[in-house]
């Protein structure tokens, strides 16, 4: 069984997945903050090492392991709800994503390799073969879901998806909202093996039909609107960016983590942080003080 998903979180969290509980996760990292500003106090961190200790205890005692290997899982983190994707896996696409690494060549081209790879087998999947989608909330999984049906059409293999939950009820009563499968401990991964359906062959072709034509249409954006995907313009997103600059100055870095936080549009910080650079060139903001080093920490305001 082959394991496809959409983003790099996604996919260390269905290798940890494969062979979690028993306390196999044995390091685990603990943030802890105040609102005023002022570091935490040993009893504070004492305290929230004790919390996130009976939390992975918890999941420890829920999970199902799916089984397989590391090798068994693949990833298209692609990125295809942005830009050109007339080649998905061309140079054009290659450029784009290295910009999501913030000058970390080495690791871009080692995922991009990896892609690479995992699209290969699965075109070279057939009879006997299985391969199993795990598809979320996100217009980047969505559109991934296309392209990989577009790359699964011809191949015979018996393809399945699960689908995310929008929300899980916790043993405890606390409710969680999911977007995306990054957002998932990898010890709950099993437990949506019940919501695993397969694809009919028709089905895979007629998501392949639509690949090819937002692949013709080729707008600069996609997005998921009443549950199908949408070529969009580029301003999109506009909106929501504008409802999140407050009157005086800000840091860019404070309106891009209000609109991921409060709108959850699904898309990366990439997409928002060209449109706030558009914005800056139409003369609708001001740079206040920029930042040449880390954009995200310049300052602007409304012009």
């Amino acid at each position: 069984m082959l394991e496809l998903c959409f983003s790099q979180s996604a996919r260390g969290g269905l290798r940890c997945a494969q062979h979690c509980g028993g306390g196999g996760r044995k390091v685990f990292g603990v943030i802890v903050g105040r609102d005023d500003g002022r570091p935490a106090t040993r009893k504070e961190i004492r305290q929230a090492q004790k919390q996130a200790q009976q939390k992975r205890e918890a999941l420890d005692r829920e999970a199902i392991p799916l089984g397989g290997t590391a090798a068994d899982v693949l990833g298209l983190s692609l990125g295809l709800e942005m830009g050109d994707i007339r080649e998905p896996l061309g140079e054009a696409r290659r450029e784009l994503l290295r910009r999501w690494y913030d000058g970390n060549d080495e690791a871009a081209d080692q995922d991009w390799q990896e892609t690479l790879e995992s699209a290969d087998r699965l075109r070279a999947c057939g009879t006997g073969d299985a391969v199993r989608i795990w598809v979320d909330h996100t217009p980047s999984s969505a559109c991934g879901l296309l392209h990989a049906a577009y790359l699964l059409k011809d191949t015979k293999a018996a393809v399945s998806v699960v689908s995310l939950p929008h929300w899980r009820e916790r043993p405890d009563g606390v409710v969680e909202t999911y977007l995306g499968w990054g957002e998932v401990e990898p010890e709950l991964f099993g437990h949506f093996l019940s919501r695993e359906e397969p694809v009919p062959p028709l089905i895979l072709n007629v998501m392949a039909s639509r690949w090819r034509e937002l692949q013709q249409e080729n707008a600069p954006l996609r997005a998921v609107v009443n549950g199908r995907v949408r070529s969009v313009g580029a301003d999109f997103y506009d909106g929501l960016i504008r409802k999140h600059i407050p009157e005086g100055q800000t840091k860019i870095a404070l309106i891009i983590g209000d609109v991921l936080g409060w709108e959850k549009p699904g898309i990366g910080d990439i997409w928002l942080v060209e449109r706030i650079r558009w914005m800056l060139s139409a003369g609708e903001l001001r740079m206040v003080r920029e930042d040449k080093e880390m954009f995200y920490s310049s300052v602007v305001e409304r012009a």
